[in-house]
């Protein structure tokens, strides 16, 4: 049987992509950029020979600087419980802001179902993780 052509990921792929899906998305700093939801994604290749797939995912809007503790506790149990993207907590000058992060190491290449699979993989844990968030912020604030 003969294997599925293996291609590099880069810019244009992922543009391509993206352009495939049908989502609106803007180049900005060599990444591609676009809201999802209450989530801004980009993507990028990143590393000394452009190896490594980066998505980041910001949340739209922010949280009191006063729940620190309790937002980074929705990060901890989502990155413990979960595989991925991974969760952290950022302060801005709005409050604190939820993202997501998930990085893999594309240098050999992939072949057109696995690339699919892993963008909408991530898109999905991204939006998964702010929806994890609400459950549990809303658990604790009705409490």
């Amino acid at each position: 049987m003969e294997q599925p052509m293996k291609t590099v990921v880069d810019g244009k792929r992922i543009q391509q992509w993206l352009d495939a899906q049908g989502y609106r998305v803007e180049y900005h700093e060599q990444a591609w950029i676009g809201l999802w939801g209450n989530i801004a994604l980009d993507f990028s290749v990143h590393g000394e020979h452009d190896e490594y797939l980066v998505v980041h995912g910001t949340e739209q809007g922010s949280h009191p600087n006063g729940q620190h503790d309790l937002l980074e506790d929705c990060c901890n149990a989502w990155n413990r419980y979960y595989e991925g993207p991974a969760a952290y907590l950022q302060s801005s000058e709005k409050g604190l802001v939820f993202h997501t992060l998930f990085v893999v190491n594309c240098q050999g290449g992939m072949d057109d179902d696995q690339f699919d699979r892993l963008l909408k993989y991530v898109m999905a844990g991204s939006d998964g993780f702010l929806r994890f968030a609400q459950e549990q912020l809303s658990k604790i604030r009705i409490a």
